[in-house]
């Protein structure tokens, strides 16, 4: 399999299913999407992506970006951080490897909390994300600056002259992959997180990041020790080509990646006109739950029909998880074009927290009109034992 290359790739169109359903942790509900956007390629109008690219899509298949997502995860992101520099603010608290906005949502980012040395109920965060996506298209209205002879960008409405500056936000494009290392400094307080002005937070954030950059860009392997059931520094693409000769009479058309654990394998019916995109990531969050049954209808179609999600609870492979599969009120056979598992890999301790591994597989097929190859649920079922077998 040749990925991230010079070959006529297919460009990738993402469907997001934007769903908001009731999904709990052990008690307690929370509101998420429930079928994860699935990312799809095509044919691009050009073989080759010059400069930046400018969608997501674009940068999931540039070349570079296969490479960078296996560095970021065979790195410790908490590695890359620069305590000592951060402690001229206050006193060390401790590393934040949860999931959250300036971190992103798996393994891919670090925080560190520092005691602020002139306020008693303040803190100052310092958060790192390695697998930021950063288009062309994202950068209108940031501010390009130079740290260490390498070109940065600050984000847009970052300013030290306003008198409510409380953070600095900065991005370290890597190469012409579309994607970017993102920086973050904030003063916050008390167990919301309010924000607390200080002066002049970008200038603190640029020295930080010109004493921090080349070792961030560096990328050091770091092998952690995650201990059993880990999905920290696994690949969740390692079951490509087992994959793919689960679909005979398909063709591989390619592999985009959208963060260091999401990848998204393309194919093509051979003599047919359906497309099947298999999505598969592996995230750190709640234990999944959902309401069982008829969760939500959407218009679909000229015809007057309807895309109708139904919701779950399953065991597959020795693991619990939830099954979400939509269907088109229009089939007759009811077989469904779009489908997304969620299994608990490693559960969450205690319960209630957001720290249990999840393996997610989707599978998409477009058109969405039938007679369709196969059910698309029946199709992830058999997918997501083969992924489960290549990390174990």
């Amino acid at each position: 399999m040749f990925v991230g290359g010079r070959r006529r790739w297919a460009t990738v169109v993402a469907l997001c299913i934007a769903v908001a359903i009731a999904v709990c942790g052990c008690g307690t509900i929370t509101t998420e999407p429930t079928v994860r956007s699935t990312t799809e390629a095509r044919a691009p109008k050009t073989s080759k992506v010059q400069g930046v690219p400018g969608s997501v899509e674009l940068a999931a298949i540039a070349p570079g970006t296969a490479d960078l997502m296996a560095r970021i995860r065979a790195t410790d992101p908490c590695s890359l951080l620069n305590r000592e520099f951060a402690e001229r603010l206050g006193t060390f608290q401790g590393f934040d490897r949860s999931p959250g906005a300036e971190r992103g949502g798996g393994w891919t980012g670090c925080g560190l909390i520092i005691a602020a040395n002139d306020a008693p109920d303040a803190s100052y965060l310092v958060n790192v994300e390695l697998d930021k996506v950063y288009t062309s298209d994202k950068r209108v209205g940031d501010t390009a600056e130079q740290v260490n002879g390498r070109i940065v960008f600050r984000g847009i409405g970052n300013d030290d002259a306003r008198p409510d500056a409380s953070s600095c936000d900065y991005r370290i494009p890597v190469e012409d992959t579309g994607f970017a290392h993102g920086l973050t400094i904030s003063k916050v307080s008390g167990p919301t997180k309010a924000p607390v002005p200080w002066s002049k937070p970008c200038q603190f954030t640029k020295d930080y990041l010109a004493a921090t950059i080349d070792n961030l860009m560096a990328l050091r392997a770091r092998p952690t020790e995650p201990g059993p059931r880990s999905l920290v520094q696994r690949d969740p693409c390692a079951a490509e080509p087992q994959i793919s000769t689960q679909f005979p009479g398909w063709e591989m058309s390619s592999v985009g990646w959208t963060k260091a654990y999401k990848c998204a394998i393309t194919l093509v019916q051979t003599g047919g006109t359906h497309r099947s995109t298999v999505e598969v990531s592996f995230e750190q969050s709640s234990e999944q739950m959902v309401k069982a049954g008829e969760i939500l209808r959407l218009p679909s179609g000229l015809d007057g029909g309807q895309s109708i999600q139904y919701a779950r609870h399953m065991t597959l492979d020795g693991l619990t998880g939830i099954e979400i599969r939509s269907v088109q009120s229009t089939d007759p056979t009811r077989q469904n074009t779009s489908c997304g598992l969620t299994l608990n890999y490693r559960r969450a301790d205690p319960p209630t927290a957001n720290n249990a591994h999840l393996v997610r597989v989707s599978l998409n097929l477009t058109p969405a009109t039938p007679p369709f190859p196969f059910d698309a649920c029946t199709q992830a079922a058999q997918i997501a034992p083969t992924v489960i077998e290549s990390i174990r």
